[in-house]
């Protein structure tokens, strides 16, 4: 599918995209709130400043995608693969990203306010200045070579989270 064609049958009211292949698609600045987008491949795409908050992106694969300053506020990425991507600025407040797998991602300044990560597999990618406020971190693996730098963590639950590279959190309100 081309993200011309997505585009056009959405603004005709269509949101059931489920497993559709938009690897490569350049859908920057898309309007796209309320889309159904599980299990579709995205790899690649570039989706920078892009609305889609209250998506549904559950067990996409979002691998080497440009997702800067997305809105994925109350968006589902259960299980959503996003590795290699970047996602620095990008608004996850009371996202769902339980299972999900982050590798290799900048997340510098990543608003995760409220977000579901339980069960979560973070690794090799930088959090400074992420918020973490209220964050649900229950049973996460985090592997961050360098730590966390300055975040905003209040109120985030670490609860039987596991840092196997020694992560230490420094400088955090």
């Amino acid at each position: 599918m081309t993200a011309e064609e997505l585009l056009e049958r959405y603004a005709a009211l269509e949101r059931d995209f489920a497993g559709a292949n938009l690897s490569g698609a350049m859908l920057e600045d898309a309007d796209l709130p309320g889309i159904n987008l599980s299990e579709a491949t995205l790899y690649g795409a570039k989706l920078s400043r892009a609305n889609l908050s209250g998506a549904n992106l559950s067990g996409a694969n979002l691998d080497c995608a440009q997702l800067d300053e997305v809105d994925f506020s109350g968006a589902n990425l259960t299980k959503a693969s996003i590795c290699g991507a970047t996602l620095e600025w990008a608004n996850l407040t009371g996202a769902n990203l339980t299972r999900a797998y982050l590798a290799d991602t900048g997340l510098s300044g990543v608003d995760l306010t409220n977000a579901q990560m339980t069960g979560a597999i973070f690794s090799s990618f930088s959090l400074t200045g992420a918020n973490l406020t209220n964050v649900d971190l229950s049973s996460v693996s985090i592997d961050l070579p360098g730590g966390i730098d300055n975040p905003r963590i209040a109120g985030a639950i670490f609860c039987n989270t596991t840092m196997p590279d020694g992560t230490k959190i420094i400088n955090f309100s």
